[in-house]
């Protein structure tokens, strides 16, 4: 139960959505604190991490502005803020001149060693709840993520692993796995980087 006198009178469903707006602004303004400390806004940082962490064929500049719900010209004025930082280049596809990839500097992956602690004021936040709660709250929030995911408002990306066009194994080599989405065959250290095209069959 949520316990705020102003929303005693409202609906479940209307005590949540404030709840989570709350939390929201409440992340907000931790993530700003502490990407301050590396001289990055938090969009920034989520950035850096998302090509990073993302397959190096699917970190473009459309998949980065999907995955962070905004337009592509904000991506891109995001993006050139850290290419003026030098923690980034924008490479043109030369394939389709109108998609751009991107790739860490040397800097760039200096910084992403710096980011472990990047977070961890709600890590904290979490590792004092009791663990039945944990699982709770982990199974509600899957839950949400998993709708808002299937109406398409938001990007969840994952690894190959569990995807529906990802085919393990089919070849021989350096290039094992097959991704029928883009026909494409994959290293096994490819297919453990996330993807925003990950998509579980139904």
């Amino acid at each position: 139960m949520i316990f705020d006198p102003a929303l005693r009178n409202q609906s479940r469903s209307a005590r949540l959505s404030m709840a989570l707006f709350r939390l929201t602004q409440a992340i907000k303004s931790i993530n700003q604190e502490e990407s301050e400390a590396f001289g990055l806004s938090p969009v920034q940082i989520q950035a850096l991490l998302f090509i990073h962490y993302t397959r190096d064929d699917m970190v473009t500049v459309g998949n980065f502005a999907n995955a962070i719900g905004a337009s592509h010209v904000t991506a891109v004025k995001i993006l050139n803020g850290l290419v003026q930082k030098g923690l980034i280049r924008k490479i043109p596809s030369s394939i389709d001149r109108r998609v751009t990839h991107l790739l860490l500097t040397n800097e760039g992956s200096s910084t992403i060693d710096k980011l472990n602690q990047w977070g961890s004021t709600l890590e904290r936040v979490f590792q004092s709840l009791e663990e039945p709660l944990l699982e709770e709250l982990e199974a509600g929030l899957g839950a949400i993520i998993q709708i808002l995911q299937q109406q398409g408002q938001l990007v969840v990306a994952e690894p190959c692993l569990g995807c529906m066009h990802f085919q393990p194994n089919t070849a021989q080599g350096e290039y094992p796995h097959f991704c029928g989405l883009i026909q494409k065959y994959l290293t096994h250290e490819a297919s453990l980087k996330e993807c925003p095209e990950h998509t579980v069959p139904r």
